[in-house]
Order: structure tokens, then sequence, then C-alpha cells
């Protein structure tokens, strides 16, 4: 890049720095309304290499399978910030960890079909974003005690943002005690698309309780 390019260059760079400055509420977001599709689209850019210097210097969660910056068409009002907040939502994005947290069942009956719910915490910095897995599950006595035999109508829900499950392997393990479920999926935050793997564990208990 010739001399006179390169001052080109860093006046554009200057004037567009200067003038997202304006559009900067006291809270760090950006008046999405006031830039136009160019100013987006160099903001968005800037995002994508802030993102890419964070996740080659910050150790990743437990369930961190990748990250990216959102496309900007389907960037909301709330995801437009400022430069400095944006880097702390990527930081706290990329060292998110998963943990189960709360359980939710209903007592099961030989040979019938009932609901659980889990829901798993993914922890961005002071925030957490709470993903509840349910399903429908069946159980049958085998023994003394009732065991699994299958699951149906396996569901997520977010709490914040939207979680999009890509895959999932569910298996019965322990002799009919335990369904344990490895959820692949992708969490869309704060102009952040991060993709996990979470696990879980439904426990069948003797009675056909499942928790």
């Amino acid at each position: 890049m010739g001399n006179k390019s390169m001052v080109i260059y860093k006046f554009f760079t200057t004037v567009f720095a200067i003038t997202c400055i304006f559009f900067i509420t006291n809270n760090g977001k950006v008046l999405a309304a006031e830039l136009s599709q160019k100013e987006k689209e160099e903001l968005h850019q800037q995002y994508v290499e802030i993102l890419n210097e964070v996740k080659s210097t910050v150790q990743w969660g437990d369930s961190l399978v990748d990250i990216e910056v959102t496309p900007i068409n389907d960037f909301r009002e709330e995801d437009w910030v400022s430069l400095e907040i944006f880097k702390q939502r990527a930081i706290d994005a990329t060292q998110a960890n998963a943990v189960n947290i709360e359980n939710h069942s209903n007592e099961i009956i030989p040979f019938s079909t009932s609901n659980a719910a889990h829901t798993i915490g993914i922890n961005h910095g002071s925030t957490s974003v709470n993903i509840t897995v349910s399903a429908y599950f069946t159980t049958q006595l085998s023994g003394s005690r009732q065991v699994f035999t299958g699951y149906a109508s396996l569901s997520n829900t977010a709490s914040k943002g939207t979680f999009s499950r890509t895959g999932v392997d569910a298996r019965i393990i322990d002799a009919g005690r335990t369904y344990t479920f490895t959820i692949g999926g992708s969490l869309s935050y704060l102009g952040l698309t991060s993709y996990h793997t979470l696990n879980t564990d439904f426990i069948c208990n003797a009675n056909g309780v499942v928790s």
C-alpha cells in the first residue's frame, strides 16, 4: 500500500471511529439506527477482529466448541455496543462454563410416559444463560425396579438469546438406571454465536421417578 493510500485509509478509519463515538450512549450501546450500512459493516468487522484475538488469548470454557460473531443481518439493536463492551462480552462468552443447576421431574408409573427436565447454566461472566432440556421418558419393570426404555419429544429452551440444537447422543447406561445425553448446539446471545457441547444425566429410581 502506497503512502497516499495509507494516509487515506487512516483518515477514513479515524473518521469512522469518531462517528461511532457520537452514536454511543452512556451504557455503551451504539445507536444502530444512526449508523449507515457501511458503518455497521465496518463495526461488525472490528467485532470479528476482536473475537479472533480473544479466541487466541483466552482459555476456553469447558463446554465451548467454537464461537463466532453473529451474522450482521441477525444483529439486534442491543447487540450493537462499543468495542470495549463487545470485547468483554467476547471474553465472557469464550470462558463460559456449563453447569447443571436444576432438575424438574414428575413421578412415572410403570409402563407410562411422563416429562422430566434439567436446567444447564452457561455462565457468561456475571450473567448466566439457562438452557432447559426436557423430554418424555418411558420406563418398565425389570426385576424389582423400574428402568428406562426410551425417550421422545426432546426440547430445549434458553432463558436469554436463542439456543439451536445441532445434534444429540442419548444412551441408556447403568443397567437402565441412567439416561445420559450429550447435546450439541449453538447459543446466539449479545451479538455472539457460541457452539457448545452440553452433558446431562437423567436418573430413574427404583419406583420409576426420573430426576
